[in-house]
């Protein structure tokens, strides 16, 4: 096997493999898309500070793909999000090659790269512990499907007006001060299709928020972000929230599953979006690792 490291040659052929290799456990990566539709119009569309052919290596055994890693860089967060390693037949020193190309790729102002691998990856989780990345936690997702809500009759939440920005941004950045959407990224993104709905309290004060985005052409939809303030909990706002913010998704005739990610330890939360319905997917571990610390 000859193996050559380039960019990819064709961003369809490279998502159809992707689409292949991810919809495994044992080689699947979080976030990174099961469709190669979808995965497609990521690439293309809404994916890394970087030019396309800055954001990913490919690995080809004459004309055919036998590996690849991708950087979903955020260069004003100062982080990258890595898609993969996806590798044919777990071949580590295949993977190896790509990532020492691709971290001559990585600009300077990247301090962290993070990693979402499946509990069931063994795999990606033996290569990113042979690259000194450590241990972050882990995440559980969960999703429900169109069949499995019962939508309920009222609607208590509003999307959000102007007055209530600053009581948006406040609460954000307190329950997620380090996440890959800060507040005004969040409020930059709405459109008709990423809603931002919540539930006033009073004056410019909101009890809480759930941010959501829909997929409507690839049948998805995700809900980001759900927060409650601090005096408003335990008075059901979260699931109130959860309920609205499924019933704007599945408002869309093509969107027939929902997804959400929610760290394991949070029970609370997980035990909330299951009385709601939802059913575990899989398990993510994460993975930082630092770089251009020279």
């Amino acid at each position: 096997m000859e193996i050559k490291i380039i960019s990819p040659k064709d961003v369809k052929e490279l998502s159809i493999y992707l689409e292949k290799i991810n919809t495994k456990s044992r080689s699947h990566i979080g976030f990174c898309g099961e469709q190669n539709e979808e995965i497609y119009d990521s690439l293309m569309n809404d994916f890394s500070d970087l030019k396309f052919e800055d954001s990913f290596l490919v690995a080809y055994d004459q004309s055919n793909i036998v590996g690849t890693i991708g950087l979903d860089v955020d260069l004003d967060g100062g982080y990258a999000d890595i898609w993969g390693p996806f590798v044919t037949d777990e071949n580590l020193d295949v993977a190896q090659a790509l990532w020492n190309k691709v971290l001559l790729k990585i600009p300077q102002e990247i301090k962290s790269c993070s990693f979402f691998i499946n509990k069931d990856n063994l795999f990606a989780k033996e290569f990113v512990t042979q690259n000194k990345a450590q241990y972050s936690g882990a995440d559980l997702v969960l999703n429900i499907t169109r069949s499995m809500f019962t939508k309920e009759a009222i609607t208590t939440s509003k999307k959000i007006d102007k007055e209530y920005y600053d009581s948006f941004i406040s609460l954000h950045d307190e329950v997620f001060p380090k996440t890959y959407f800060n507040s005004h990224s969040i409020l930059k993104r709405l459109n008709s299709s990423n809603d931002l709905l919540i539930i006033k309290g009073n004056e410019s004060k909101i009890k809480g928020y759930v941010y959501i985005e829909a997929n409507p052409e690839h049948k998805e939809g995700n809900i980001e972000y759900i927060a409650v303030s601090t005096e408003f909990r335990g008075q059901g706002v979260g699931k109130m929230l959860i309920i609205d913010a499924l019933k704007k998704l599945f408002s869309y005739p093509s969107i027939d599953e929902v997804t959400i990610c929610v760290s394991c330890e949070n029970e609370a939360a997980i035990n909330l979006y299951k009385s709601v319905g939802f059913k575990e997917k899989y398990f993510l571990d994460s993975y930082d690792l630092s770089v251009n610390n020279n």
